[in-house]
């Protein structure tokens, strides 16, 4: 079982790192633990030679557990993702979509029941002057670098680039903890004392000692 988004971000924060989108990225279309490998895109300003037809060709591809990351996507007048562009995905096997830029038809996208987020709606097309720069390079989004294939991990509480599967290790028995915790809360034990139970954790990431921690561990 997947550890929850949040639990990856606090492990992240614990060691000092970042890799949480969510802020600035919000739900279109939240759903259940997905986790894939990002597919990269990066748009940028002005019209190119050929638009957005890589990225359309890509949705062509076989993208079977792939979460399509498109960058740099405000540089777009509207909204580059879609409807059309959220069937195609799912045609194609893509387990989700992150969106640095706008998205639309928002029921449709719903109803299809692929995972996006993006920086907000807009109404509006794509428009010309924008276009397909680079795919499958390294890109950076909301701050975070993401390079293809990198674990992308999207639930219904938030979005979260994984840098190393010592990440999900720590942050499994990180949402141990925490459950340990809230049971002891819905028992009536007091903050101080339930918290003990997450406390080691906590201390052990703040310490700097990644992959110490795994699933199962005893909370205490």
């Amino acid at each position: 079982m997947l550890p929850p988004a949040s639990a990856v971000a606090d492990v992240l924060q614990l060691r000092g790192l970042r890799g949480w989108l969510s802020p600035p990225l919000l739900p279109v279309h939240r759903a259940a633990a997905v986790r894939g490998e990002a597919r990269t895109v990066l748009l940028a300003p002005g019209p190119g030679p050929e638009g957005l037809k890589p990225l359309h060709r890509l949705l062509d591809e076989d993208l079977g557990g792939r979460v399509v990351v498109v960058a740099g996507a405000e540089a777009a007048e509207g909204a580059v993702w879609g409807e059309i562009l959220t069937l195609a995905a799912r045609n194609a096997g893509v387990v989700g979509a992150l969106v640095e830029g706008g998205a639309r038809d928002v029921g449709a996208v719903r109803e299809l029941g692929l995972p996006l987020w993006a920086l907000y709606e807009a109404t509006a097309g794509p428009g010309p002057l924008v276009h397909v720069a680079a795919m499958g390079e390294p890109v950076s989004v909301a701050g975070v670098r993401i390079a293809d294939g990198d674990t992308i991990l999207m639930d219904e509480g938030g979005v979260v680039a994984v840098p190393d599967p010592e990440v999900l290790a720590d942050a499994a028995a990180y949402a141990t903890a925490e459950e340990a915790v809230a049971a002891a809360l819905r028992e009536g034990a007091p903050m101080a004392a339930a918290y003990r139970h997450k406390a080691d954790i906590v201390a052990a990431l703040r310490a700097g000692a990644p992959g110490t921690l795994h699933a199962g561990s005893p909370a205490n």
